[in-house]
């Protein structure tokens, strides 16, 4: 591989921090935003699309077309797994979701998925902005990794499909015949949805862990 020069390195330093943080490859202005915490303080994003590009004909990273599409040339990828992204759900009013369509890949370490049956959804909403997994909190555009499973317990953060629509909320009994989706928000508007075992929904799974988008 070629040299880099020391702004090269900053930007492939940025990439890299924030990959081994969220679990994730970031966007151009999450890269400008790492940079510019590593000392690297530019104001277009225009230059980071020219350092890239640069890391890319240098043979430090390969690119695509989607948005976080950056591959770290050199990664170990027995240390990853790609876990597929199934669609977005809310965190507030269940949104429609479909568990046989793929919209992309997550490259996720093997340490935080540990061979489970895994997918990712993106949350939209703030109804389970307290709610934390891993000692992190479901925000707003954060990616959440569920794991296929049939068992719940109380206080589980769950991915419920209700009538073809998703929704992430905290598993709650109410009796033997029904159940409590409810939110953790600091928005009081949000409320409980109550199932019973009658109603047509499905728990896809369980939230194991949250790569948060900054």
């Amino acid at each position: 591989m070629e040299i880099l020069t020391p702004k090269q390195k900053i930007v492939l330093q940025a990439i890299k921090s924030y990959y081994l943080e969220n679990g994730i490859m970031p966007t151009i202005r999450e890269i400008k935003d790492e940079a510019g915490s590593l000392g690297l303080k530019l104001k277009s994003l225009r230059s980071f699309f020219n350092y890239l590009n640069d890391l890319e004909e240098k043979g430090y990273i390969e690119r695509s077309s989607e948005e976080r599409g950056i591959e770290l040339k050199g990664l170990n990828q027995k240390m990853f797994v790609d876990v597929p992204i199934l669609g977005m759900a809310n965190a507030g009013t269940a949104l429609a979701f479909a568990d046989d369509y793929i919209e992309g890949y997550l490259k996720v370490s093997k340490s935080i998925v540990r061979n489970k049956d895994v997918f990712a959804i993106q949350i939209s909403g703030t109804s389970m902005n307290k709610a934390k997994v891993n000692n992190k909190n479901i925000c707003d555009g954060d990616f959440v990794l569920v794991e296929k499973t049939d068992e719940y317990v109380y206080g589980d953060k769950v991915l419920v499909v209700i009538d073809g629509l998703a929704t992430v909320k905290t598993y709650r009994i109410f009796d033997e015949d029904n159940i409590v989706l409810a939110p953790e928000s600091t928005d009081k508007k949000h409320q409980p949805i109550f199932l019973t075992k009658d109603d047509n929904f499905i728990i896809s799974g369980k939230v194991i862990d949250i790569l948060k988008i900054r």
